[in-house]
């Protein structure tokens, strides 16, 4: 990478694991519930299921690696940040998407009759994860174009054996 030059897809990725936190803390799962002549809606966090728990974290790995890869110069620990966030982001949308499918799992067991839903969070936390996805291809291709990492030169061996001195 060129000094000065700022890396779009690593801030892809940083940006898709912020709206993939915000979308698990607006609220993933709710219900209703009928009262009177009205009802009663209830709106819970992504973290009310395993899903939501781990989409935040792969969330805050996607940010944080995301954003590494944009400050860091050395080009292997680049490598290994575009490979870690690709990670994350790849759990952040997996989470995303299972969680439309534990809707029932995380509300739990009724003991009156309510309609559930996805909330509105479950679909900023997808949006989130198919951003940072769309970075982490972007990094991937960087990495790939950028072509072999050579290891730094070691220290050589002195040519000559060096004799002791003795005092």
């Amino acid at each position: 990478m060129k000094a000065g030059k700022i890396s779009y897809a690593g801030v892809g990725v940083a940006v898709g694991g912020v709206i993939g936190f915000l979308g698990v803390m607006v609220g993933w799962f709710k219900y209703a519930y009928p009262v009177g002549n009205g009802s009663v809606t209830v709106t819970l966090s992504g973290t009310a299921d395993w899903t939501g728990t781990v989409a935040m974290a792969a969330a805050f790995g996607a940010f944080a690696f995301g954003g590494a890869y944009v400050l860091l110069q050395d080009p292997q620990l680049r490598r290994i940040t575009g490979v870690l966030g690709a990670v994350c982001a790849a759990f952040l949308l997996i989470m995303s998407l299972s969680g439309f499918g534990r809707i029932s799992e995380a509300i739990g067991a009724p003991t009156t009759v309510f309609t559930t839903a996805a909330g509105l969070g479950l679909a900023i936390s997808f949006a989130g994860g198919v951003t940072a996805m769309v970075g982490s291809f972007l990094t991937s291709r960087e990495i790939l174009a950028a072509g072999p990492v050579v290891a730094s030169e070691a220290p050589s061996a002195p040519s000559a054996p060096v004799e002791p001195v003795e005092a």
